[in-house]
């Protein structure tokens, strides 16, 4: 960062959470005209590429379309499926669709917690509404695609590849397709506000970020780390290896100080401990993270256990060493959607 955070401070983040499930984070002190650029860069990619499961098919036994009926059942298919529309979930494994089949044979209000689903699988949209089966010899069968993606995914590109998959079969498929949007976050917004500066009579920004996500079960904190896990990752391409950088005005931020502060808000700072500091690592497991960019604790705790498997070089007991390595300094591995 620039050597203005000398006179500025050191940046921090202040969090805090309300009853209504919205957490606000206040990034400050930063240079002026920094903070809007912040947010644009968050905000397109927290509510776009934030990934998340939904339904995109259904397959109703009997049923050739949407604008179709069932006797028996109080809802219309069309309904039905906008009502599967609404399902959200989170799972942490690499597989990224998951089908599953459920028979619905009872006088019933059918919710989504009525729905077979896999262990690994979490509910994120609680006592979401299905149908309401009407007759006693009325049985629904229906099949319906979980699929973990992130932003809209819309009919056309359902289509496509509906039409791919069956070509491959050389089967017809009546599958009912759903667009859907997997965004899990239901609000953001921000505000930055300019603050005089003490040495020069500048202004700075301090830049308040609002995240409302669709579920108590969603972590905002996870969510900024992964925004900026993806923004970090695409910047980092614009760092060439033959490039000169004039680093004269620059300041690492472990030599900036923070002022003594009496807020009562919880303050996180940002930190980077080395992950040579973990001395219960093998030298070979501590080679494969820094081979793999991992080089501090902080990020090694955003990663889950699957992340770490798919990695070159990490085997499953590097990663059973990496967890011990962890829990030995009161740490653990993330847990991710």
């Amino acid at each position: 960062m620039l050597d203005i955070q000398k006179f500025l401070w050191k940046p921090s983040i202040e969090y805090s959470k309300d009853e209504n499930n919205v957490s606000t984070f206040r990034f400050w002190p930063l240079p002026s005209g920094i903070g809007h650029s912040v947010w644009n860069m968050i905000r397109r990619t927290l509510l776009a590429y934030t990934p998340a499961v939904s339904i995109t098919s259904i397959n109703i036994k009997w049923v050739s379309h949407e604008y179709s009926t069932i006797d028996g059942v109080k809802e219309s298919v069309l309904q039905i499926m906008l009502n599967f529309k609404d399902l959200k979930f989170k799972w942490d494994i690499t597989d990224s669709v998951e089908w599953k089949v459920k028979k619905f044979k009872w006088l019933w209000k059918y919710y989504v917690e009525d729905l077979d689903l896999p262990a690994w699988v979490e509910i994120l949209t609680d006592w979401a509404y299905l149908f309401e089966l009407t007759d006693p010899k009325t049985t629904v069968e229906i099949s319906y695609r979980l699929e973990k993606w992130y932003r809209y995914l819309s009919i056309e590109e359902l289509q496509k590849r509906e039409k791919k998959e069956s070509e491959e079969e050389g089967t017809q498929i009546w599958n009912l397709l759903i667009d859907n949007d997997f965004t899990v976050v239901k609000t953001a917004t921000y505000d930055v506000e300019e603050q005089i500066s003490d040495f020069n009579g500048d202004y700075n920004d301090s830049l308040i970020i609002k995240i409302e996500p669709i579920s108590e079960k969603i972590d905002s904190k996870e969510l900024l780390t992964f925004v900026w896990e993806v923004v970090s990752s695409y910047t980092k391409m614009f760092i060439f290896d033959t490039s000169y950088i004039d680093t004269t005005l620059m300041v690492d931020a472990e030599d900036l100080e923070n002022p003594e502060d009496d807020s009562e808000i919880e303050v996180e700072e940002v930190k980077k401990t080395p992950i040579d500091s973990l001395s219960w690592l093998s030298e070979r497991t501590r080679n494969a993270l820094i081979k793999n960019d991992i080089e501090f604790i902080e990020y090694l705790e955003t990663k889950t256990r699957t992340e770490l498997n798919s990695l070159k070089w990490v085997w499953k007991k590097a990663v059973d060493e990496i967890q011990v390595a962890l829990e030995k300094e009161w740490k653990s591995l993330g847990t991710k959607w």
